[in-house]
């Protein structure tokens, strides 16, 4: 049996998964996902803020504003990164407003109880002429490129932090999704300049990983607290799968609840682990609002043209 009788059905099965992953929950659902996910995530913040004896003048603003002012940003300019690459490996080449304005669309998006980074690239994706098929593939790339990275790299982190039989498994299923990432893009990559893009790619999801440790880390650095680098990239898992998994609105409750699982097994405490998911979360909220801010004002500015 050759590599390619394998590859190919696979690759078929995961563009079809891909396909049905893109659909939007039912507004009944939706709502249910919602309301769950919040009631979860604020109890278990509201018994992790209880449990560590913590007051808000406990912490600390410089973390918080790094956080705020340039982990966050960096984080918005990976997501555009992440579109222009998509969009290079279905043959196009958007304009930097383009990436940044999809970038924040999708971020915005993402906090719906659906996959709603993966509907507004494909969507976008479509309209600068690529076909549906083409576009979930290209919109999908970047994003499993990640979680076969956060998989590697934070599997490798796991094992060392204190849980190897876990990060061994953790990295095996990172290293199985890029297997099926890499025969994916070269099915769906031009052939022209095929290794810089994904030099591109592979750069971008290091980025990704680099600041999503980052994140974590300034989070446990407001609580006074402090975890190593290789507990950061360990903990950056949880971002991953639960982009992965897409229906919970930004990863509500899941990510928490991923993280809050993996900080004991490292060497963190259990309420430290849920209070860095929510400051975390608390500070990616708040800069998206911003954001909201700056395309409501922006969409004014072009209609009053």
């Amino acid at each position: 049996m050759s590599a390619a009788s394998i590859v190919v059905p696979v690759i078929a099965k995961i563009r079809l998964l891909l396909q049905r992953r893109a659909q939007p929950l039912e507004p009944r659902l939706r709502l249910i996902v919602v309301l769950v996910a919040t009631v979860m995530v604020a109890a278990m913040a509201i018994w992790a803020w209880s449990s560590a004896d913590l007051a808000v003048e406990d912490l600390t603003v410089g973390p918080l504003l790094a956080a705020l002012l340039i982990a966050a940003p960096l984080s918005l300019a990976l997501k555009a990164a992440e579109f222009g690459v998509a969009a290079r490996i279905s043959g196009q080449r958007p304009s930097r407003r383009r990436t940044a304005h999809v970038a924040a669309v999708a971020a915005i998006a993402n906090l719906l109880p659906l996959p709603g980074s993966l509907l507004v690239t494909v969507r976008s994706l479509s309209e600068d002429g690529a076909t549906y098929k083409e576009a979930i593939t290209a919109g999908a790339i970047p994003g499993l490129a990640w979680l076969s990275i956060t998989g590697a790299v934070g599997g490798g982190a796991i094992a060392v932090s204190g849980s190897p039989v876990l990060g061994v498994l953790v990295t095996v299923g990172g290293l199985a999704t890029g297997a099926v990432t890499y025969a994916m893009f070269r099915s769906a990559a031009p052939a022209d300049g095929r290794a810089g893009l994904i030099a591109a790619v592979v750069a971008v999801e290091f980025g990704w990983l680099a600041v999503s440790a980052l994140r974590l880390w300034l989070a446990v650095e407001a609580l006074g607290s402090s975890i190593s680098i290789g507990q950061a990239l360990g903990l950056s898992v949880a971002g991953a799968v639960t982009v992965a998994v897409g229906f919970f609105p930004g990863g509500l409750g899941l990510r928490e609840l991923l993280i809050a699982g993996l900080s004991p097994l490292i060497g963190i405490p259990l309420n430290v682990g849920v209070l860095m998911a929510t400051i975390d979360r608390l500070v990616w909220m708040v800069f998206l609002v911003a954001v909201a801010a700056w395309l409501s004002a922006t969409n004014r500015r072009q209609r009053t043209r």
